[in-house]
């Protein structure tokens, strides 16, 4: 054997010598002769039963050396051909090896020729080309050819073979036939992989012989043995052998779809092809967004199967874009240089690539890659381009550094890094800043000499932009004070609780940076307190400093004290708080962790008038030290706490500290849950919710799987009950839990069971306690028996009715699919669910046998099938009866009209016809309209839209301009007006569509005030649109003219309800206004001249001569008012208008006594002196008869009086009479005013108000209808 060979081929060929050994072995238990059998020589297993010429498959580009000697001409066969013959060593002239179209090898030394032809075969495919190996054959003569040495006697017959029985092996090729070898190369594993070999071998039957390279970190397989052996040899070695890799494939996130897959089938057919596990970022998780977005792709599995599956990523995203995205990283100071002075050097890359888009990050941006995106070809020119041009600006470039006080880098940054942005557009240079925990100070300048000095001026003019300053808290508390840490942080906790620092920075305009609560608690230095002030002057920072001074100096260290308490205890004292805030001046600080500080305020006389100094400060000590005594009692007389330990599996922890809430609330411990604490010892890991009750754990003798409660003890034992009871639950749940069953499941269907996406799952386990693992041929459920059994039953009738599926494929026009599979699928999904079948239309991106246009496939149970075949074929004939189909057109400015508010006309339309209706994209003039249903309801649906379009072509929308003067008497009041307008024109203003007219004004304000829009049936509108126009017109020649009327005569002169005025101005078609207020007698009218004067005259006439009598008030009260006889029958009789001019307010009645024991009571009311003044208005020729009228009246009168009568309630009923019928006869025949309480009132008290002699009449008459009825 050549030295010369690698190590693969010296594997093979030992691989050759062990099978040559192993088929002596087997020869000698066959008829065959070992001599014959076994040569010395080397050999070839060929094919010599291939016709001349013929080319395997496995070897396409195998060739024939001379074709002249087509009978001399053998192909090499693949190792696993099961027509293995054997060539000997001198039956071959001459080999040629060819890899791909390129011959690389011809020997006519016979060893040499066979060795490496056996090298060839063996590991010629790594490389990914063709191999092919033509042998020719020596022309050798055959001693037993009975055609060249015919026998001369005696029979040659040989004793028959029982048919079916074999008559053992012909040649050594018929064992050799069932021996394979294969070469597996792969990453070297760290571990050792002998153990693993071993378990190979014994479980497939195959020989491993295993060699390592350190060098290229390879190991390689030499696999022997029978085909199927080596077969699944092979795939173990693969799958066990190759260390685990992932990689990542980036792709452009509009391709997500082409490798997703329908459902992700794209993505199962990678999985099954290739072995490998792949996940696919979701649609959310794109990374960059825009041009710049890609979706991970993560492929994981054995480098073979990693390879294979990112080739095949690439191809499915290759089918769906041709763009790619690419990240070319290169250092971060050069993102400035390549953007240039004013973006100079971006623009012409940009430039240079026109076909890409570049993105350089900016300088605060984590990524420090350049983004290219566009054509792959575009987007690889463009980045060679990038690293070139990076690598000339960077030698072109210097680096100048300059010192920066580390406070004032972030000016230099800018807001969201807008400094840094300036300088590279101003200078084209970078400027790299240390990260803020960095320790140097140094910030570095990189850019052309001509640049730098620029640059680093603008990083100096930008550092120095601001006035900075810094302000110590522990020096504030003096040199005598001995805790200056414990000041300050008492001193910046308080301020922050107060909000003291932003009534500095807003007062000069300054920004302190001052550490958190956080930070305060756990600063172990004075000098990580310091306060850093920011102003844009010197003077702003001064007075800042100067203002944080005196505020420190107004609270100085024995303005505060504190105590620590256990957690628990805090809320004891927070009743407290309020009221010392209140009466000693001192505010209390209570932290969640047990802290309690208590701070001096100022402004407590019995502190602040003490003039001694020291004496005042000890005052303020022993206030502070009241205060804390007094927490400490409120402490004392309260309930000792306990400490309970109980012990919870630290599984269970994390939910529990999660709801501590409700576990204190089951536990019946409202009462005392601020007062109880728990610790978790296995919290600390687990991320738990802000609670003042929950405590991590620390660093001491509590167990991982304890939990510690503290608190009183009877809600303590609370807690500690209900926690044992829920770690009971838990276990008795588990063990309910606990039962399971194992279903075997062909393998064919066990993706089927799993649903796509594992939708099937899910719905079984949809309302059980149940478990589902699926493993390769199995499925396993566990939990509740009932559940279980449950999902078992399910699942068995799932695998019965999938091993009855079969698969039907019917044939429906292609233009009936839409309506067959319903709108959002709903009625293929109902067929699906009805009978549990799947049925497929014709997909372009689908991974099952593609479907003619006109197909479709149904997959199922066979009863299922049948079913659903009939109601598709049911639906389709359905279909075809009404889906006759009619397009046309409609304006494109009727389609809202055509579709009506939120779709109701469209939609009655379709009801009434029973069609269905598609309406076109109103992208143009026109819209498409199409229409399917029956003959009769597509031209009824027709007719119904080309009604609407031609009433909608009826109407007119016309703007006539009217002078803003003109629109209110237009309008009219109310819109009466208007509405007149419209319906004088033979129109409904309330109308839609024929016979409508809507007129709409402008808005107050509107830039287009003098147009009034006419929009309704055209023939109305013209006809409104005139009637405008004349009254505008003759509105343009109206007149206004003013008429003096007394201000007492404007009520009369427009009437009750304004009667006589809306019957003048229709009589004589004017505008008539009335002064609103005031004592204006002067009325306008406005119209027509001629109208005006005759309007004039009629309101003239309607003036009134006036009159005025003097009453007494009694008269006037028993006479006067709009209701009275009197003044009724001065307007019946005369015409007369009587009003009240003056009237004297009348004393107040004397208080009725109830419980009087008279039964009946005289009211008196002293009005003497008391008078009221009347106006009669009336034509001249009647005035003098209704005043003497009135004076005889008043002659006439009699002094009334108010009488009350005691009578039983249960008596009222007979005075008021059958609805009413009494009393009214009473105030007939005594003209009397009787009033009876109302029913259900207990006073007795019967009010009689008249003239005496006719009061006294009333009452007997009452008497008497009381004693008719007793």
């Amino acid at each position: 054997m050549s030295t010369h060979l690698s190590p693969a081929a010296q594997f093979a060929a030992a691989a050759a010598a062990e099978a040559e050994a192993e088929a002596r072995a087997l020869a000698e238990t066959s008829d065959v002769p070992v001599d014959e059998a076994v040569p010395t020589t080397p050999f070839l297993a060929i094919c010599p039963a291939a016709p001349p010429g013929y080319v395997a498959p496995e070897f396409p580009a195998l060739e024939t050396l001379d074709e002249s000697l087509p009978e001399a001409t053998i192909c090499v066969c693949p190792p696993a051909h099961p027509a293995y013959v054997r060539l000997e060593a001198e039956e071959v002239t001459a080999v040629t090896a060819s890899i791909g179209d390129e011959n690389v090898a011809r020997h006519v030394s016979a060893a040499a020729m066979f060795e490496t032809a056996a090298v060839d075969s063996a590991v010629g495919s790594d490389d990914g080309n063709d191999v092919a190996v033509v042998v020719e054959r020596k022309k050798v003569v055959d001693l037993a050819d009975q055609e060249l040495f015919p026998a001369l006697g005696g029979s040659s017959a040989k004793a028959p073979v029982a048919w079916g029985k074999s008559a053992g092996p012909r040649s050594i090729g018929d064992v050799k036939a069932k021996r394979a070898t294969e070469v597996v190369d792969l990453p070297m594993m760290q571990e050792s992989v002998g153990q693993a070999v071993i378990k190979i071998m014994e479980r497939s039957g195959a020989r491993i012989d295993v060699s390592h390279n350190a060098v290229l970190a390879t190991s390689t397989y030499v696999i022997s043995g029978t085909p199927d052996a080596v077969a699944k040899a092979k795939r173990e070695v693969i799958t066990k052998l190759s260390p685990r890799v992932t990689q990542v494939v980036a792709v452009p996130a509009e391709a997500r779809s082409s490798v997703v897959g329908v459902r992700g089938r794209g993505l199962q057919t990678i999985q099954t092809k290739t072995g490998a596990v792949l996940s696919v970022a979701r649609d959310g998780d794109a990374f960059d967004s825009g041009e710049f977005a890609t979706i991970d792709v993560s492929v994981s599995g054995d480098a073979v199967s990693v390879a294979a599956a990112v080739a095949m990523v690439e191809a499915a995203a290759d089918k769906r874009t041709t763009r790619r995205v690419a990240f070319e990283t290169v250092p971060r100071d050069a993102h400035a240089l390549l953007v240039g002075k004013g973006g100079a050097g971006l623009r012409a890359l940009q430039a240079a690539h026109p076909g890409v888009t570049l993105r350089i990050p900016g300088p605060l941006d984590a990524s420090v890659a350049i983004g290219v995106a566009g054509e792959r070809a575009a987007v690889q020119a463009a980045c060679a381009h990038i690293r070139e041009a990076t690598n000339m600006v960077m030698s072109g470039s210097q680096v100048l550094s300059v010192a920066v006080a580390k406070r004032q880098h972030r000016f230099v940054v800018g807001d969201k890094g807008s400094g840094l942005r300036d300088i590279v557009l101003a200078t084209g240079c970078s400027v790299m800043v240390p990260a803020p925990r960095a320790a140097s100070d140094q910030i570095s300048v990189r850019g052309s000499a001509a640049d730098l000095p620029h640059a680093v001026q603008m990083v100096l003019e930008r550092a120095a932009s601001l006035a900075i300053d810094t302000f110590d808290p522990a020096l504030a508390a003096g040199p005598a004070y001995g805790r200056p840490l414990l000041y300050a942080q008492r001193a910046l906790r308080y301020f922050h609780d107060r909000a003291r620092f932003r009534r500095i920075e807003s007062e000069f305009g300054a920004v302190l940076r001052v550490a958190t609560p956080a930070a305060i608690a756990a600063a172990t230095d004075a000098a990580q307190l310091v306060i850093e002030i920011t102003a844009p002057t010197p003077a702003a920072v001064a007075g800042a400093h100067a203002a944080l001074a005196s505020l420190f100096a107004a609270f100085p260290p024995h303005h505060f004290n504190g105590i620590d308490v256990e957690p628990h205890q805090v809320s004891m004292l927070a009743e407290s708080v309020g009221r010392l805030q209140t009466v000693r001046s001192v505010y209390t600080l209570l932290s969640p962790t047990g802290g309690v500080l208590v701070v001096y305020e100022g402004f407590n006389p019995d502190v602040d008038r003490i003039p001694d100094a020291g004496e005042r400060e000890r005052k303020t000590r022993e206030l502070l030290r009241q205060t804390l005594e007094e927490f400490r009692s409120t402490l004392a007389v309260a309930e000792q706490p306990v400490t309970l330990v109980t012990q919870v599996p630290v599984a269970q922890q994390a939910a529990m500290a999660a709801g501590l809430e409700s576990l204190l609330k089951a536990a019946s411990a409202n009462e005392g849950a601020s007062r109880v604490v728990l610790r978790f010892g296995s919290v600390a890991s687990v991320e738990v919710p802000a609670n003042s009750r929950v405590t991590p754990k620390k660093d001491d003798v509590l167990a991982a799987d304890s939990v510690e409660v503290r608190g009183p003890a009877d809600a303590a034992a609370r807690v500690v009950s209900e926690l044992e009871r829920r770690v009971a639950q838990a276990a008795a749940n588990l063990a309910l839990r606990s039962f399971r069953n194992d279903i075997a499941v062909p393998q064919g269907l066990v993706a089927r069971v799993v649903g796509r996406g594992g939708e099937t799952l899910k719905k079984l386990r949809a309302g059980r306690e149940v478990t589902i693992d699926v493993g390769d041929s199995s499925v396993r459920i566990v939990g509740t028996r009932a559940d279980v059994d449950a999902v078992s039953a399910e699942i068995s009738a799932l695998i019965e009715r999938l091993a009855d599926e079969t698969s039907e494929t019917i044939t429906v026009l292609a233009e009936l699919h839409r309506a067959l599979i319903g709108s959002g699928g709903k009625f293929v999904k109902r067929l699906g669910d009805k009978y549990h079948v799947r049925i497929q239309f014709p997909k372009h991106d689908s991974d099952d046998e593609p479907l003619g246009a006109d197909e479709i496939r149904i997959r199922g149970g066979r009863s299922g099938v049948a079913a659903a075949k009939s109601e598709l074929l049911e639906l389709a004939a359905y279909e075809v009866e009404h889906g006759h189909t009619v397009k046309f057109t409609v304006p494109a400015d009727c389609l809202p009209h055509v579709v009506g508010r939120a779709g109701s006309r469209i939609g009655e339309i379709k009801d009434a016809s029973d069609t269905r209706i598609d309406l076109g994209d109103n992208t143009g003039s026109t819209v498409d309209v199409t229409i399917v249903g029956t003959r009769a309801g597509v031209a009824q649906a027709r007719a119904a839209i080309e009604a609407v379009v031609a009433e909608q072509q009826a109407q007119a929308d016309e703007v006539v301009i009217v002078p803003v003067k003109h629109h209110r008497y237009l309008i009219g009041a109310g819109g009466t007006r208007v509405r007149e307008l419209v319906t004088q024109a033979g129109g409904d203003p309330d109308a839609t569509g024929a016979g409508s007219c809507r007129v709409q004004f402008p808005r107050n304000g509107s830039t287009d005030s003098e147009s009034v829009r006419l929009k309704g049936d055209r023939i109305i509108v013209e006809a409104v649109r005139q009637r405008i126009e004349e009254l505008v017109a003759e509105r343009e020649r109206q007149v206004t003219v003013s008429v003096s009327i007394p201000v007492s005569q404007h009520a009369f002169v427009i009437g009750r309800g304004g009667s006589h005025l809306k019957q003048l101005q229709e009589m004589h078609d004017v505008e008539i206004n009335f002064p609103r207020r005031g004592n204006e007698s002067n009325v306008k009218i406005s119209g027509l001249p001629d109208n005006c004067e005759a309007a004039s005259a009629a309101l003239l006439a309607l003036v009134r001569e006036e009159t005025k009598v003097s009453v007494t008030l009694a008269q006037h009260q028993r006479l006067g008012g709009r209701t009275s006889a009197l003044w009724r029958r001065m307007r019946s009789e005369f015409g007369v208008q009587v009003d009240a001019a003056h009237v004297d307010r009348a004393p107040a009645k004397p208080a009725f006594d109830e419980d009087s024991v008279d039964d009946l009571v005289y009211l008196t009311v002293a009005l003497d002196g008391l008078s009221a003044e009347w106006i009669l208005r009336g034509e001249a020729s009647k005035l003098p008869a209704a005043v003497d009228a009135v004076n005889l009246a008043l002659a006439d009168t009699v002094e009334s009086v108010d009488a009350r009568l005691r009578v039983d309630p249960r008596s009222h009923r007979h005075i008021i009479g059958k609805q009413g019928a009494m009393i009214a006869k009473i105030r007939d025949a005594t003209t009397c005013d009787v009033s009876v309480p109302a029913r259900g009132s207990q006073s007795p008290w019967v009010s009689i108000t008249g003239p005496r002699n006719e009061v006294d009449r009333a009452i007997e008459m009452i008497n008497e209808a009381i004693e008719e009825r007793a």
